[in-house]
């Protein structure tokens, strides 16, 4: 017969087991509880953005675009972009983008050149479009919020987007920050799959300014010396 011992022994090891696995069962249901939290919290953070930015008939913003790529010296512009519906214009130091919403010219203003393409023919391009880009989380992307983080005097919110099939796309991540207070996106950044890293900076926001439809459209009669090029 086995010793009462024996038998104590059994049963602390099998109440041991149990304990183990409870306390496992318990982990995994909390570190569920808490991603379903998280990103609760990031869609409330989101949908004040969208809905302070859906509002507006047009907007202006001054931004710095720094692109960062392994084994080579960062590229960093400043710039401007304008925004009115479908409609946009992009100005940068080398090249003005132009959107009038059935048309996208880029116009390389050194090499005197302009290249013409057809909005349509980019709605299934893997990357992220302009006009789209302080709302992209709306639709085709999940959310995920981090941490709250200082710059300067300012308290952002930092969230992780990921595309929800990014076999299609050509970044595999989203890293936006959120100001607390004014619910406006500071800065976007975007990780490329090869590596290139392009982050927006949003220095000035100003609110449904009075932008002419002609400001998003480039007439290559009006600049002969432009050599415009269809794709």
């Amino acid at each position: 017969m086995r010793s009462l011992a024996y038998n104590l022994d059994i049963c602390t090891i099998k109440a041991q087991n149990m304990i183990q696995r409870i306390l496992f069962l318990a982990l995994v249901l909390t570190s569920s509880f808490a991603l379903t939290q998280v990103d609760t919290k990031a869609k409330a953070i989101l949908d004040k953005v969208s809905a302070e930015m859906n509002v507006l008939k047009s907007m202006t913003i001054a931004f710095t675009m720094t692109i960062t790529a392994d084994g080579q010296d960062p590229i960093k512009q400043s710039g401007t972009f304008h925004i009115k519906g479908d409609k946009y214009k992009i100005e940068l130091v080398d090249q003005d983008i132009y959107c009038d919403g059935t048309t996208i010219t880029t116009h390389l203003k050194e090499e005197k050149e302009a290249y013409q393409s057809l909005v349509a023919d980019q709605k299934g391009d893997d990357n992220v479009q302009p006009n789209q880009m302080f709302t992209i989380w709306e639709t085709g992307h999940k959310y995920k919020y981090d941490e709250l983080v200082t710059s300067g005097e300012r308290q952002l919110h930092r969230i992780f987007l990921y595309p929800n099939d990014p076999v299609k796309k050509k970044y595999h991540t989203i890293i936006l920050k959120i100001d607390v207070e004014t619910n406006e996106v500071n800065t976007v950044l975007i990780k490329g799959k090869d590596g290139t890293n392009t982050l927006f900076t949003l220095s000035k926001l100003t609110k449904n300014p009075e932008l002419s439809d002609g400001m998003f459209v480039f007439d290559c009669a009006k600049n002969p010396e432009v050599d415009c090029v269809e794709e």
